[in-house]
Parts: C-alpha cells; structure tokens; sequence
C-alpha cells in the first residue's frame, strides 16, 4: 500500500514532463514552422499582403491606391520595410478632371520601422528612400481654390497637403512628368523632368541634386516654354514653413516676353520665399503686361534688370537697368491684389532720359509708322487706346526722370521731369506734373477716364518763365542774335472724347493763352515777315540787331477741335506782327495769315500777308496775290 502511495507522485510528475517535452516540441515546431513561413514569405516578397496594403493605404490617405498586383509585389521586412512594385498609383478627388495624384512606374520604397511607429502616433512618414524609373505626376486646383494635394482628414481637421504626411529623406526619378492645371493662376503646363535628391551615393563625387525640367504650357492665355534647374529640392518636399531656400536657375519664354531668373525659392508652386536676379527682354512693355494680366504700355523693344522677391503678400521689384528704345529708365515696384481683388502697381519710376518717341505707340502711334502718317497727311495717332487695360489693374506711381527728350533737334530737353500717375477703376490721372525747362516751369494736370468705350479726356496745364532763347535752339553764324528771346508764359485747358489721340483733339474743347515778356526779336527777321526788301539787305549789310518787344500775346478758342486764333500780336519798335485765321484738329488743316505793319517808310516793302494752308504733314506758304501785286508795281516804280 505504501509502495503505491509513493509511485503516484513518481507517475503524476512523469506525466507532468512528458507533457511539457510535448509542449516544447510544439513550440518549437511551430517557430520553426513560422520561421518557415517568414522565411518563405520573404523570399515570395510577402505578396499575399498586396492587397490588404492597398486596402489600408487606400483608408489612410482616403484616396484610391494601387499597388500593381500581387504578381508585381515584394515586400522585405528584415532590417526595415523595403517595398517593390511595378506600379504605385495614387489616386485623385472625384472633382479632379486626372483621375491619378500620381503614378510611379517600377518603384522601390524604403522605410525604418522607427519611422512607422512614429507616424502611427501622428507625426509624417518619413520615407527613407524613394526611386522610381518613372514617375507621372498631376496637380490640379479649381476655381473655388480645392486642391487635389490637399488630402482629406477624419473628423473635423481640415485637409492637409500631402508633404504633411510624408516626408522622403531621399528621392530619384529617371523620367518624370508633371503636368499642372490651376484654374485660380490660369496656368496649365506640362514639364518633363527628372531628379535625383538626398544624400550622395557611395564613390560618387558629383552633386547633381536637384530637378532638370523642360516645361511647355500656357499662362494666361499666353504660350509659355522654359527650362528649369535647381539644387537639392529635399526642403520643398518637407513640408515645413521654416526651410532654407533652394538655389533655381529658369530660363522662360512667356508670349512674346523672355525671362531668365537666378535665385532661391523656398517653394517653387506658390513661390514663397523667391529672391534673385533677373533679366526681361521682348518687343514692348505691353506684351510683358499681356502675359502677366498688368496694364503696361506700348513701347519699342525692351530689356530689363534687377532684383525680383516675393513677399508673403506681394511681388516686389528693383529695376536696376530699364532699356526702352533710347531710354535708359529704373524704379522700385510692388506688385500686389488690392481689395477689389484687381492687380495693385506702385512704386517709383526714374531714370536718366526718357524719350518722347519710346511713348509714342502707348498714345496710338505704331512704332515705325510715324513716317507713314506723314505720307497719308496725317500727324496725329489714330491707333485706339486699349481701353479694357485700364480697367484691368490699378496702379499708383511716382515719376521722377532726370531728363525728357522730345525728339527734335531744335527743341531743348525737359530736365527734370516729375509727377505720380494713378490708374483706378478705369480711370487715368497724372497729377503733380513738374517740369523744368529754359530755366522756365510747368505744372498740371492730364486725365483720361477709360471707364466707358469712349474715353474722356482733361487737360490742365501751366507754365512761365520758359526763356525762348534756350528752349529752341538757333544757330546763327557770326555770333548774331536769335530770331527771338524773351520769357514766355501761358495755360491751356482742353476736354475731349474718343478712343483715339486723334479722335480726342478732333472734339475737344477749351481755349489757351500765351504772354511773351522781355521779348527780343531779330530785326532781320522782322523785315523779312514785313517784305522789306530795303531795310533787309541793310540789315544784312549792317549785321543783324535785336529788337525789344513791348507786348506779345496770344489767344486760342477750341470748339469741337476747330482751333481760332484769337489776337496774336506782337509789338516791336519797328513793326506790329499779328497771325489770325484757324486750324482744324478733325481733318488737320490749316488756314493763317501772318501781317506785318511796319511803322517806318520803305521804297520796297511789300508789306503783304503771308497765308499758311495745307495739312499739317505738308504744309504751304504763299503770299497773298491781290495785296501783293497792289504793292509790288507802285514799290517797282519808286525803286526805279
């Protein structure tokens, strides 16, 4: 009885260790057997896991993701996730007309499981390394500012850019293709490109990181090609705010404007942080305004210079070098959105000479056309203005330009030349003009309200002290004096409609006056305006004297762009010279007659009118027959 009572024990624990031998040769089975399992998955690339990845990626972005198939998936997990497929496809918004965010052809992704566990408590997927043989990649934003990088968030967040959520730490594409269509910039291009980025590989001494792009599109209407360089992009991809900036080299044809840019950028689609040289170039200041939606003028060929930024709330400019024709301009600009919503220019233009003819196709006259005017016997520019332009921005801009040519030969510069020019709601104003000139002044104002399809035009101008003797040049040999001289003073008021300078003078109205104070006129030319022919070969003889002028005035009525000409005289000791008669600003024509009355005796003077007729282009000078011949034999007579 004892005996048994002692073997329980015994056959109770023998039981106890062969169950646990069992349990342990279970076990290790079963590692074997899950070893087995990994194992063998490994080696198949866990390919039976393609389709649940795409199930929860496809939850986690909240975007359709494809991962090829699971013939095309390999998947290694010793040592870090290390995935293979022969296509990665994310997926766009139902809104998106491309129905893919973006497509990688033969892809291969690398992740640290550290990085895994962070994102799964919220922070971005860094993404050790991401190569791809081809990457297609679409960006599309709509009118109402959705974007289809912006991925949606659970519950109440709102949407998030897709660099929020990853992060890659190393990225290659040997052939890439991003196309952009973004309705708020109106910009639609597509740029083939390829990038290499993140550290550099192992023996390879180059440093070729960054994007090399060819980009073929449109902005605005207009057709657009470029080619683009940069330094390593891996700050644009962080998709943090407080990055360093990226060294970018652009080379652009916008229209019929060229660009080139050297510079950084802290993002490169909302161009954030920009900062760089540039250089403009193309056939008119107006085709630059035409791609860029700015209302800018016509002008000859253009070349600019100077420094480019972008403010978080603007564009701002230095224009170091403005080559416009013959002119030689520059300024400080900021370029912004007004409240309204409309294109906002201010800032300064100055310069050392602006030419008179490098402004004239922006007040209608064709370039190169103002010869051919000339032979069709017209003088002043028909072109219509661009009336919508003015209605397309507004603008507040100081001017102050050192010198102003006219063009001619005969006429001294302007020098200087001040005033601010503002452009709202379609409406033109160039107030504050300060001019310099022959030590004599002007001031004023000049308006031009484009609002309506017919513009209305007002002048207001004044001026004094403007020293005859200087502002037109007369050169006379011998050391004579000029024609004339003298300080000269007066104002003109004009108002008129049309969509043209021409049809503008052609209707407008108003009147102007002219003084002429310590005059001097040649006797010369005194005799000469008389028909003297006496006194003018003694003066000739003689040499040349200048007379005082005791008044000389001047007064223009303008009705419907007829001009009269109201008592223009001018007295000297020697004669009474006066013009009368009228021009038309419609058809360009002229109707004066210039008379001298000599207040001394002369055998030969002829003291006839002298009638100036014709266009403006071309016009004509005759003496008055019936006068003359009344003169010419009793003056024949006495000579003999």
């Amino acid at each position: 009885m004892r005996e048994r009572e002692r073997g329980e024990p015994e056959r109770q624990m023998s039981a106890r260790s062969t169950a646990a031998g069992l349990a342990c040769r279970l076990f290790l089975a079963t590692c074997c057997l899950l070893a087995t399992l990994f194992a063998w998955s490994e080696w198949r690339g866990w390919f039976f896991l393609a389709e649940p990845a795409e199930r929860w990626l496809t939850a986690a972005v909240a975007r359709p993701v494809d991962l090829g198939g699971r013939d095309t998936f390999a998947l290694r997990l010793l040592g870090g996730i290390d995935l293979r497929v022969s296509r990665l496809r994310i997926g766009g918004p139902e809104w998106a007309p491309q129905p893919a965010l973006m497509d990688a052809r033969e892809a291969r992704l690398k992740l640290r499981y550290t990085d895994v566990f962070r994102m799964l408590r919220g922070a971005p997927l860094r993404i050790e390394s991401l190569v791809a043989e081809g990457l297609d990649i679409h960006l599309a934003r709509g009118d109402d500012g959705r974007a289809n990088w912006q991925f949606e968030r659970t519950g109440n967040e709102p949407a998030r850019p897709l660099l929020d959520w990853v992060q890659p730490a190393h990225v290659e594409v040997t052939q890439g293709r991003l196309v952009v269509d973004d309705a708020p910039l109106t910009l639609a291009l597509t740029a083939n490109f390829s990038m290499r980025d993140g550290s550099e590989r192992a023996g390879d001494a180059r440093d070729d990181r960054g994007i090399r792009a060819i980009i073929d599109g449109r902005y605005r209407q207009s057709p657009l090609t470029a080619t683009l360089s940069t330094g390593s992009t891996l700050p644009w991809l962080s998709g943090e705010d407080d990055v360093p900036a990226v060294p970018i080299t652009l080379a652009l044809k916008l229209g019929r404007a060229a660009l080139s840019f050297d510079g950084r950028v802290q993002d490169l689609l909302t161009q954030r942080g920009l900062d760089g040289r540039y250089t403009v170039s193309g056939p008119s200041l107006a085709a630059l305004g035409d791609a860029l939606a700015m209302t800018l003028p016509s002008t000859p060929a253009f070349s600019l210079q100077g420094r480019l930024q972008r403010k978080p709330d603007a564009w701002q400019t230095a224009i170091d070098t403005a080559r416009i024709g013959r002119s030689r301009l520059a300024g400080q600009f900021r370029y912004e959105t007004g409240r309204d919503g409309l294109p906002w220019l201010g800032g300064t233009l100055n310069g050392s000479v602006l030419w008179l003819a490098d402004l004239g196709p922006a007040v209608g006259v064709p370039e190169g056309e103002q010869s051919s005017a000339r032979r069709n016997g017209r003088v002043l520019p028909d072109r219509h203005f661009d009336l919508p332009s003015l209605r397309a921005m507004n603008a507040d801009v100081r001017i102050d330009i050192e010198r102003f040519e006219s063009g001619s030969d005969s006429l001294q510069a302007i020098a200087p030349l001040r005033g601010s020019l503002r452009l709202a709601d379609g409406v033109l104003d160039i107030r504050d003009i300060e001019a310099r000139l022959a030590h004599g002044w002007l001031t004023g104002r000049i308006g031009l309200d484009g609002r309506a399809d017919i513009a209305q035009w007002d002048v207001q101008l004044r001026g004094g002290g403007l020293r005859l003797e200087e502002w037109i040049r007369q050169p006379r040999a011998d050391g004579a004096p000029p024609y004339v001289a003298g300080r000269v003073g007066g104002r003109i008021e004009l108002r008129g409609q049309g969509r043209s300078s021409a049809e503008l003078l052609a209707s407008s109205d108003g009147h102007a006056a002219l003084v002429w104070t310590q005059g001097r006129v040649s006797h010369l030319a005194v005799e000469a305006a008389g028909i003297d022919v006496a006194q003018a070969l003694g003066v000739m003889l003689s040499g040349d004297a200048a007379l005082p002028v005791t008044c000389g005035v001047a007064g223009l009525q303008v009705r419907k762009g007829r001009v009269t000409v109201a008592g223009a005289r001018v007295d000297t000791a020697d004669s009474t010279l006066g013009v009368d008669g009228s021009l038309s600003l419609v058809d360009e024509r002229l109707d004066l007659v210039a008379r001298a009355a000599p207040k001394d005796v002369s055998p030969l003077s002829l003291r006839t009118p002298v009638r100036i007729t014709g266009r403006f282009a071309q016009p004509e000078v005759s003496l008055e027959k019936g006068p003359l011949l009344a003169r010419l034999l009793p003056a024949a007579a006495l000579a003999l």
